[in-house]
Parts: C-alpha cells; sequence; structure tokens
C-alpha cells in the first residue's frame, strides 16, 4: 500500500485521536482506584449508604470507559486498514507500524493503562473480600439476635441479656 501524504496525515490524526483516547481511559481508570478506596474505606466504617452512593458513581465511570473502549476499538480498526493490518490488531501491533513519535506515545499509554487496569482489579478483588467479610459478620450478628430474641431472657448481673432455658411447648390437636 503506497502512503501519500493525505493518507500519512490521516493516519496521524487517527493516531493522535488514539493516544487521546486511551489518555482518558488511563484518567477514568484512575478514577475508578480511587473509588474502590473510597469504598473499602466506608466498608471499613460500616457505611452502607456511602458505600451505594459511590457504587454508582463507579458504574457511571466504567459507562464512560466502555464507551471509550469502543472508540478505541473503531479507531484501532480504522488505524489497522490504513497500515495494511490485520482487522483486530493490538494497540501495540498498531504502534509498531506507526513512526517513532507516534510509536513511542501510543506504547506508553498502552503500557501505562495494562499496568493501571491490573491495579484496578486488585484493587476490586481487596473490596470484594472485605465486602464479603463484613456481609458475613453482619449475617452473624443477625442470627445471633434472632437466636437471643427466640428465647426468653432476663437482664442478668452485669446488665446484659442472659438467655433462661429454652421453651418446649406443645399443641394437643386431638382434643
Amino acid at each position: 500500500m503506497s502512503i501519500t501524504p493525505s493518507t500519512k496525515r490521516n493516519t496521524d490524526v487517527l493516531a493522535q485521536q488514539l493516544g487521546d483516547v486511551l489518555s482518558e481511559q488511563l484518567e477514568l481508570y484512575g478514577n475508578v482506584q480511587q473509588l474502590l478506596r473510597e469504598r473499602r474505606d466506608a466498608v471499613r466504617r460500616a457505611d452502607l449508604e456511602r458505600y451505594s452512593r459511590l457504587a454508582m458513581e463507579e458504574q457511571r465511570a466504567l459507562a464512560a470507559v466502555l464507551e471509550l473502549d469502543t472508540r478505541r476499538t473503531a479507531l484501532g480498526t480504522e488505524l489497522a486498514a490504513r497500515l495494511g493490518l490485520a482487522k483486530g490488531a493490538s494497540v501495540l501491533e498498531i504502534a509498531r507500524a506507526l513512526p517513532e513519535a507516534s510509536r513511542a506515545r501510543l506504547e506508553g499509554l498502552r503500557a501505562l493503562l495494562k499496568q493501571r487496569i491490573e491495579e484496578t482489579r486488585h484493587e476490586g478483588g481487596i473490596l470484594r473480600a472485605a465486602a464479603e467479610r463484613l456481609a458475613q459478620h453482619m449475617a452473624g450478628v443477625l442470627q445471633t439476635v434472632r437466636g437471643a430474641l427466640a428465647q426468653t431472657g432476663v437482664y442478668g448481673r452485669h446488665g446484659r441479656v442472659a438467655l433462661g432455658a429454652a421453651v418446649a411447648s406443645t399443641i394437643d390437636l386431638r382434643s
């Protein structure tokens, strides 16, 4: 494929746009990481209202990431076609087919984005584990309260409900 000045200019513009999308995704993933840290703090404090609000903010940020990902894919497909690469060429393959200035920018942004995505996954795993522990703890508390309320109890010497003997009862259905 011969590269005309017009084709080169269009390729440079597309490469710039692809880099801009990667940069925006990098920023959004940074925001998601911050939201995950804040949600983890909300779990630590058992602040469910804040946790829910932050979860909604995170969903909005991830929706924006998804939109950018769609745009990145479209730009990558167009650039790959202009460069004579396979339709599903990766950002790294596209970058390697570009002139040095564009190549360096795209490879750098790609590496940073890949690292940020891995960090975000790690943060998400920590948050998920913390939320599961909190849910298990709350379930245990509820089970204890339910068990205490199911039995008769009186206040003991230390001002706490002391459990009495379990009440056994039967119903005579024949009479």
